[in-house]
């Protein structure tokens, strides 16, 4: 399959909602029954995918990057898909992807299930069925937070919040940093705000999605109130309009995404 170029970026004055898209490997003897749907996903939005024959030649493509998802043939030339897994398991550990089995026989899906695979579809490939286990992974993925990865993100949001004039002491301070570090990392997450940062933010800290929205709001309502809309709108460098009123939760994740953005492209680019 034929990889897609990333689309990533800020226009002036406004958020693409791009994702990060997703590695498919998928290691398939025959993709013809499968091959639509797997054209039909690397062209689209979210995903980028490889289709292998062998067993062999997952270790070998893993080796060069480990995909998010992982979708396996129980038979498979050289290698079989179950041996595979265990292979991975002692390759990557904690990095084990996610994984979609394919199974014509019950000794194979009981094989899987062993190994902690219960996504399961028939071979020859059903396209309906690998369809939804797909859009299933992928959905549990865009709502799941790699926290190591995203904390740098955080600990600059940490900073510009602080040069702004938002109170640390606050806990919408920390909330707010997570999320624009999501963001940051994700744009898409902006487009479902309670699905996939309150949630999330909510569950890392053992508290709920409508308080971390309320603490949010009062820890930009407080700043607001100490550093005027001028201040705060001025800080992200954009124009002043004396009819804005306070921004929402979003508005002001999504200008601290952006900004580190712009800061983190210019210096890609120095």
């Amino acid at each position: 399959m034929r990889g897609i170029r990333h689309r990533t970026g800020y226009s002036e004055g406004t958020v693409r909602h791009t994702m990060r898209k997703r590695y498919i490997l998928c290691a398939m003897r025959d993709c013809r029954a499968a091959q639509k749907l797997l054209r039909r996903l690397d062209d689209g939005e979210r995903c980028i995918v490889r289709v292998v024959g062998n067993g062999d030649a997952v270790l070998d493509s893993v080796r060069r990057m480990v995909p998010d998802l992982l979708v396996i043939d129980a038979v498979l030339p050289h290698l079989d898909g179950l041996g595979v897994i265990d292979r991975l398991r002692i390759m990557l550990g904690e990095r084990m992807p996610r994984v979609i089995g394919g199974t014509m026989m019950p000794f194979a899906a009981e094989g899987f299930r062993r190994r902690g695979v219960h996504r399961l579809v028939k071979v020859p490939w059903d396209e309906k069925q690998l369809d939804e286990a797909i859009e299933e992974a992928l959905d549990e993925m865009d709502t799941q937070v790699d926290w190591p990865r995203v904390e740098p993100g955080s600990e600059r949001a940490g900073q510009l919040l602080e040069q702004l004039g938002m109170k640390p002491a606050l806990r919408g301070f920390t909330y707010l940093s997570w999320a624009a570090a999501l963001v940051w990392d994700d744009e898409a997450r902006l487009s479902a705000i309670g699905e996939k940062l309150y949630q999330p933010i909510a569950a890392r800290f053992d508290t709920t999605p409508q308080s971390v929205e309320r603490l949010i709001r009062h820890a930009l309502e407080s700043t607001m109130d100490t550093v005027g809309a001028r201040g705060v709108y001025g800080f992200f460098g954009n124009t002043i309009d004396p009819t804005r009123g306070k921004p929402t939760n979003a508005q002001m994740i999504g200008m601290l995404a952006q900004r580190m953005r712009i800061e983190r492209s210019a210096l890609k680019s120095s």
